[in-house]
């Protein structure tokens, strides 16, 4: 059954992702910052379940990647989270229907909700491992032989 985040449930959600995490995933705050300013812009996000999603759906996993220290010195944008998503768009030929968080920890936890905001669309309700990780690739998906590419990044 679907559901909706807004701007009141970001804190809690960055501060409960920031125990899943385990201290991984760089800091909750400045996500949820961005998180908060694309929901008072845009709008509510929907979560939908699994059990929601279309046979046809293109998700897309949003989040940052490198050192999560830099983001203390220069804050990310709205458009460098909503750009991969347009460009992975463009690639497949197709729309992107949901947005996905690939892990739970710290800024990436929120960033998904900013991108799906900003995009207008879904928020998928699951991740990629259930805490942080420091690669890509390790996420329960490549298990099952799903890979991290193609990959869109902005900077």
């Amino acid at each position: 059954m679907s559901w909706t985040i807004s701007v009141d449930d970001i804190d809690d959600l960055a501060r409960g992702s920031a125990v899943l995490g385990t201290g991984g995933g760089g800091d909750p705050y400045i996500g949820g910052l961005l998180a908060k300013e694309a929901l008072r812009r845009h709008g509510d996000v929907t979560v939908v379940t699994l059990d929601e999603l279309p046979d046809d759906a293109v998700v897309a996993c949003v989040s940052m990647l490198g050192a999560p220290t830099v983001m203390v010195e220069k804050l990310p944008s709205l458009d460098e989270v909503m750009r991969p998503v347009t460009e992975l768009s463009e690639h497949y030929g197709r729309p992107i229907t949901h947005i996905m968080c690939i892990e739970v920890g710290g800024v990436n936890s929120t960033i998904p909700i900013a991108a799906a905001a900003a995009t207008g669309l879904p928020v998928l309700d699951a991740d990629g491992m259930g805490r942080a990780f420091p690669e890509l690739q390790m996420v329960l998906p490549t298990l099952y032989g799903v890979t991290s590419s193609p990959l869109a990044y902005s900077d």
